[in-house]
């Protein structure tokens, strides 16, 4: 937890994710990763320099699962809690590959969220192999080099969508939730597993057993590309 919290300071200087005054909105999926930025943002409230508070929202999409285990998570960090439920499945019924699409309706309410709660920050869980993902799908699937960034201004609204976690492995985080024993939920997509983000991140594990060290080359170059 120390070391995660160290990163997430380190992440926090060097990129400017943070000002007095923050009210940040967490987006909480129920995965580990959305876990994790919750446990760290309210651990580092005891010691960050700049003064911030902290709401946390579970977006459930149609979705089954209970989330009586993440309210009582929350409830132990001492985040606020509310879960907003959508149903958008039939628009994503029709497409060919709806993850895309999926993540922008997602983003899009949890803005509006964020705005309506007056937070000036959405905080996501994404993290490093994420960002390499992300990286490769728009390369590979769209010709263009696009990266996740660390804190991002959105152009309609008040809210800007930092990434605390940006530069965190996910074995890391992994291992952190497993220790700690957090209320993981699984995550209820019907194509979860069978996406391009699943073959990137299989591409990913490859190259790194092929030429260790590959991903921490890879990290850099997108760190000074920053």
């Amino acid at each position: 937890m120390q070391r995660l919290l160290g990163e997430l300071r380190k992440a926090d200087q060097a990129y400017g994710l943070i000002q007095p005054g923050d009210k940040i909105m967490i987006g909480v999926s129920g995965g580990k990763d959305s876990l994790a930025l919750c446990a760290l943002l309210s651990a580092y409230r005891r010691f960050c320099p700049a003064p911030f508070s902290l709401e946390a929202v579970c977006l459930k999409i149609g979705e089954p699962f209970d989330t009586a285990p993440l309210s009582a998570f929350m409830e132990s960090l001492r985040i606020p809690f509310t879960v907003v439920e959508e149903d958008f499945l039939p628009l994503l019924e029709k497409e060919k590959s709806p993850c895309s699409l999926c993540a922008r309706l997602r983003r899009g309410i949890l803005l509006r969220q964020a705005e309506a709660m007056g937070c000036n920050k959405l905080a996501l869980g994404h993290h490093r192999e994420d960002v390499m993902e992300t990286y490769l799908m728009s390369t590979v699937f769209e010709g263009r080099f696009y990266a996740l960034s660390p804190i991002r201004q959105m152009e309609k609204g008040n809210v800007a969508v930092i990434r605390p976690l940006i530069d965190m492995k996910e074995g890391s985080i992994a291992a952190l939730a497993r220790r700690m024993d957090w209320p993981v939920t699984k995550n209820p997509c019907p194509v979860d597993g069978k996406t391009k983000r699943q073959e990137m991140k299989d591409t990913l594990r490859d190259l790194e057993q092929r030429f260790p060290g590959a991903l921490e080359h890879f990290q850099s170059a997108l760190q000074r590309e920053r």
